[in-house]
């Protein structure tokens, strides 16, 4: 019984990544692969990169699928039960003895921050954004998550296509000079605003916007309107999203944990202005910072693992 393990499984659009903990959560093994999202990749790479993850993570830790009791694989794209079907035949290949649960990548980051149970809401911003939350009954409801370009605020892609509309309206005297011209320019090594148009239109991939976000960052903490007005809007469209996934829940007028995840809300800015706006319309609410999705995930298989056991 000493060898028995779970598994954890982070599957995002750029990378995968699996932990391996034992019965005392302890990580034994750690695998990494190439991503996983079946939407950016398709359903061949991703089960391919999903397959490496687990190998690697079971050869780290000296165990086979055999030691494996539970798993829980967070990625986008699997919300549908079609999309969960599918993923499902993959782990049952791969692990055809473990417990699986597949869940939305924004939920592992809710398990993590609760010793792997699903109790709360979740707000995730990176590339994306999406608030996600789950009341006692069970029951679920999600805002947010259409795509970068659907969501109209809170993602690192808005925040990107935000300062590049501040930089252009600066330029044609609409709005005063910004910060964010020379620091945008610098951070992508051009030298004047008219190059943004060749450097906008040559790659439409959601994540080189969403590289900008730091950059916004950095201008509103030295004092730059249009950088610090973007900050604002980012924290206002966070919030306005988790208003009906609270509401819709009946955690309203209860003590509920509130989970911010995501790049864009590490300490900084939008952290600060999201924090202050959700202190204000919910001051029974528990903000807590995100631990790592992959040991979320794995903090869940764990929570799985003995609730099986407790039926048993």
């Amino acid at each position: 019984m000493s060898n028995r393990i779970v598994l954890g499984v982070d599957g995002g659009a750029t990378k995968t990544l699996c932990l391996a903990l034992d019965r005392d959560r302890r990580v034994l093994g750690e695998g990494r692969a190439g991503a996983s999202n079946r939407n950016s990749v398709g359903d061949d790479a991703a089960r391919a990169n999903l397959a490496a993850a687990i190998t690697g993570a079971l050869g780290e830790a000296g165990r086979t699928a055999e030691d494996v009791d539970a798993i829980c694989v967070g990625m986008a794209g699997v919300d549908r039960p079609a999309e969960r079907a599918a993923v499902a035949v993959w782990l049952a290949e791969l692990l055809p003895d473990a417990l699986a649960e597949i869940e939305n990548d924004a939920l592992i980051a809710l398990a993590g921050a609760n010793d792997g149970a699903l109790f709360g809401v979740v707000v995730v911003s990176g590339t994306g954004m999406i608030v996600y939350g789950v009341n006692r009954a069970g029951e679920r409801r999600r805002a947010g998550g259409w795509g970068a370009l659907i969501d109209l605020h809170g993602s690192g892609y808005a925040m990107g296509v935000a300062a590049l509309r501040a930089m252009a309206r600066a330029a044609d005297g609409i709005d005063p000079p910004t910060l964010l011209t020379g620091a945008v320019l610098r951070h992508l090594q051009l030298t004047g605003v008219d190059q943004l148009i060749p450097w906008v239109y040559a790659d439409l991939t959601w994540a080189r916007f969403a590289e900008l976000a730091p950059v916004v960052v950095m201008c509103a903490g030295r004092g730059d309107t249009a950088a610090q007005s973007i900050v604002n809007q980012t924290a206002h469209g966070l919030a306005e999203a988790a208003a009906p996934v609270v509401r819709g829940l009946g955690l309203s007028d209860e003590p509920f944990p509130l989970v911010l995840a995501g790049g864009n809300l590490a300490a900084g800015p939008v952290h600060l202005r999201l924090t202050e706006q959700i202190r204000l319309a919910w001051p029974q609410a528990d903000v807590i910072a995100a631990g790592p999705p992959a040991l979320g995930a794995a903090l869940r298989a764990s929570y799985l693992r003995q609730a099986r056991q407790l039926r048993l």
